[in-house]
């Protein structure tokens, strides 16, 4: 595990949740905490990966990571949802969903040995999309429930 490349990562999954919280029209006060919160989520999932966890298991562990941080980062009740979903963006599974459509849309059209292997990888992409948003449901929960534990929220 490279430490500048999962800084790097960090880096850029925070100016992605920066930027998503900028779409989200976020209050100018959680931009801040929206960068720091991008950054912990991609952090702490390669970091967890790097390490030889799940990439599912690891999404998970960083989506609580990312409640808890919002959590302590945001006092305002009403900003924190906004700050926690801009930054578990960048954990979703972008690259299968989209895979998924494109296969979706082979499907109608194969013919001969593609249309035993199309079938096959659009069910490979939506399994990974579906264990991967559950991973960050579970995750989000387990954050909120240690951040009430906590008094954190």
């Amino acid at each position: 595990m490279n430490l500048q490349v999962l800084l790097t990562d960090g880096l850029w999954g925070g100016v992605f949740s920066l930027a998503m919280a900028v779409v989200f029209s976020t209050p100018y006060g959680a931009l801040m905490p929206s960068f720091c919160c991008g950054f912990v989520a991609r952090g702490v999932r390669d970091a967890l990966v790097g390490w030889g966890m799940g990439p599912i298991l690891a999404t998970a562990v960083a989506a609580a990571a990312v409640v808890i941080t919002a959590t302590a980062l945001v006092r305002r009740s009403g900003v924190s949802p906004i700050v926690m979903l801009s930054a578990l963006v960048p954990l979703g599974a972008a690259g299968p969903f989209f895979n998924a459509i494109v296969d979706f849309l082979q499907l109608s059209s194969a013919k001969g040995a593609a249309f035993n292997t199309v079938p096959v990888k659009l069910i490979v992409d939506l399994s990974r999309v579906f264990t991967t948003f559950l991973a960050i449901a579970v995750g989000a929960w387990v954050g909120i429930a240690l951040s009430r534990m906590t008094r954190l929220e």
